[in-house]
């Protein structure tokens, strides 16, 4: 299976809030803070994205940015109107959203964004996966399909079809996908990762053997073998690149399979844990209890309990 494909089934992106901004003159406003990540789009105008930490950068039409968990940050007109918004900021809520606008005539400025939602027990994954920031400009060629994808998914969510729950699902993992696929080919000096070991032809093949048979019991002597390096150099690259040894890469990946299946399915832990690599239901229970900090008969029963209570 290919290993973007695998993952995003995996996370099962599914609810956008969507949120559309617009505006005319001098205009600013204060977002706060969410652990989704977050895109924004300019449909018309021009604005200034303002993060916590970095350089302030003019947005034109067309240009997006993608955000992993977000601190606050701010958009605005002109980089003159932050003293207002830092004013209202001082007693607004830590949660709230604060706008300052003039009320003067000017250009128009339209703004679409919102956050997607992915299953809980694989928001870290999520979080290791995106970029903490990544932007893309108008005249970039990703920029056209992504903006159809956002236009489509804004027209989903304003109407009451029939299929509306499953057209949405289907439109975030495309959206998704378009994200995941840029930093793929525009990794460098970007931070350890999946991305970023995907940017590198024989990590890249490294982590599609292990996603294509999971079970396997892969070795670092095996996996530098099947990528032609020598397991020195594999190992410290792998590293470098991914941020974790293969070992641990491929610990978390099965655990996080684990994960899914406990929640999402009735198979036995037996099962799972045998279609996962582990030979005995007690070497799984002891590595999943390590990695999540509980065994896997109680994490099903807590996460399936949290979920009904939810839902009623």
């Amino acid at each position: 299976m290919d290993l973007l494909t695998d993952i995003v089934r995996l996370m099962r992106p599914q609810t956008v809030l969507w949120r559309t901004v617009e505006a005319r003159g001098r205009w600013g406003m204060a977002v706060p803070y969410r652990a989704e990540p977050r895109f924004c789009l300019v449909v018309a105008g021009h604005c200034w994205f303002v993060p916590d930490t970095g350089p302030a950068r003019l947005m034109r039409q067309g240009d997006y940015f993608l955000m992993a968990a977000t601190p606050r940050y701010c958009l605005a007109s002109d980089l003159d109107v932050m003293p207002h918004l830092a004013a209202l900021s001082v007693n607004a809520d830590k949660g709230d959203y604060v706008r300052w606008d003039d009320a003067s005539e000017g250009e128009p400025t339209r703004l679409v964004g919102g956050y997607f939602q992915i299953d809980h027990e694989h928001s870290p994954l999520l979080s290791g996966l995106l970029p903490e920031l990544m932007d893309i400009c108008s005249s970039d060629e990703a920029t056209g399909r992504l903006t159809r994808a956002l236009e489509l998914i804004g027209e989903e969510a304003s109407c009451n079809l029939p299929g509306r729950e499953l057209v949405m699902s289907r439109l975030v993992e495309i959206m998704l996908v378009e994200v995941l696929r840029r930093p793929m080919q525009h990794m460098e000096g970007q931070r350890a990762g999946w991305l970023s070991g995907m940017a590198d032809p024989q990590i890249a093949l490294a982590l599609q053997v292990m996603h294509a048979d999971v079970a396997h019991h892969w070795t670092l002597d095996t996996l530098a073998k099947h990528v032609g390096m020598s397991r020195a150099v594999f190992a410290r690259r792998f590293t470098e690149r991914v941020g974790v040894a293969p070992a641990t890469y491929l610990s978390n990946w099965r655990i996080a399979l684990a994960k899914d299946a406990l929640l999402n399915s009735d198979r036995s832990i037996g099962d799972i844990a045998l279609s996962i690599g582990y030979l005995s239901d007690s070497a799984f229970c002891t590595a999943f209890s390590r990695i999540v900090g509980r065994p896997p008969a109680v994490y099903r029963k807590i996460g399936r309990k949290g979920y009904n209570g939810e839902a009623g």
